[in-house]
């Protein structure tokens, strides 16, 4: 018999967390699913423990292969998919016992594109509920382009989608190839917010079991997402010169200022973890300019009215518009009154 959920788990040096991670599917009350394990190159014994785990549970796939970044190993997964609905799980997180019953349940009921629920960020020290500003239950279409399309890319605060956390959702297997919607492999960074913009544009119903904290988020300062890293500049502009691209012939809504307002949003990103990198004063003066003196960072001051953000961050905006980088190295990257002010420094995934 099929199963009915295949839960796709990219795995990469995470011998300290699998076992949570994947024990918590196992202990699902609802058992119809499979798990495909992609270990995407791991050089600690986290590959180990996925053969460990395949052995005992006949459910249970591993996939071995050379490190090629968690959008590709998602891809792997989805190309082996037996499942009616898809979930991804982060390796180094962990889900309640509930979750796949009451999320299937609704899927079901309603015969939905998709579903999401709730999240707990966790730490070693915390514990913090992380919902999203938009109504619970069930969207129709259109429901979906008058109340969503306008924070389909972003929120006008600078606070990225509802769907920007791709691991607290549900995809139904059909609806995301009918549309053939992946995830752009040479894309190392916020992967998911390109993916899930395209899926909320698609999808013909969705729904939202807001304030259902089902998925636990486990915070890890030092990972890659929350560190300083100048690949990630690469992958922010290629989101968002695809943004672009594939949104630009929609006539249902105008996504120009979302699009502008998510490089805004990648270019306060970047230049607030200059301030963490090894280089030294003048070299991050230079890495502040190159960023303020970018043509995708000029482009978002033609005709732009600033977003509803605090009049510290407006200042900061206001920096990067007339390119004050000396000014803003002073204030920020050497960690002055301003330098905790940008609330959007730190990316998801």
């Amino acid at each position: 018999m099929l199963p009915k959920i295949s839960v796709i788990i990219p795995v990469y040096n995470v011998e300290n967390y699998l076992h949570r991670c994947v024990d918590s599917v196992l202990n699902q009350t609802f058992q119809e699913f499979e798990i495909i394990l992609i270990n995407d190159g791991s050089t600690d014994k986290s590959g180990g423990i996925c053969d460990d785990y395949a052995q005992r549970d006949s459910r249970i796939t591993v996939i071995h292969k050379k490190n090629a970044r968690v959008a590709a190993a998602r891809n792997d997964g989805l190309k082996m998919a037996k499942g009616k609905y898809v979930s991804f799980i982060d390796s180094d997180d962990w889900i309640e016992p509930e979750m796949f019953q009451r999320m299937i349940t609704k899927a079901d009921e309603y015969q939905l594109d998709f579903i999401m629920c709730d999240y707990k960020k966790r730490s070693d020290s915390y514990e913090q509920n992380k919902t999203q500003p938009i109504r619970s239950g069930f969207y129709s279409k259109e429901n979906i382009v008058n109340e969503l399309y306008k924070c389909l890319i972003m929120f006008d605060d600078i606070e990225f989608p509802p769907t920007i956390s791709n691991w607290v959702c549900f995809f139904r297997a059909e609806f995301l190839k009918c549309y053939n919607l992946k995830y752009d492999e040479d894309i190392h960074y916020c992967e998911d917010s390109l993916f899930g913009s395209k899926v909320m544009y698609h999808a013909n119903n969705f729904y939202y079991l807001k304030d259902h904290y089902y998925y636990n988020y486990f915070y890890n300062p030092n990972s890659t997402t929350n560190t300083y890293n100048e690949q990630k500049w690469q992958s922010y502009l290629k989101i968002n010169e695809r943004l672009k691209k594939y949104f630009e012939s929609t006539n249902e809504f105008d996504l120009s200022r979302q699009i502008k307002i998510n490089m805004l949003y990648f270019s306060l990103n970047e230049l607030g973890q200059i301030k963490y990198s090894t280089n030294n004063f003048e070299q991050r003066i230079n890495m502040v300019k190159q960023i303020m003196y970018h043509p995708k960072v000029k482009e978002i001051f033609e005709d732009f009215k600033l977003p509803n953000v605090s009049w510290k961050t407006k200042l900061i905006i206001l920096m990067i518009k007339f390119k004050f980088f000396r000014t803003y190295n002073f204030l920020i990257v050497n960690q002055k009154s301003l330098g905790k002010t940008i609330k959007s420094s730190e990316v998801v995934h």
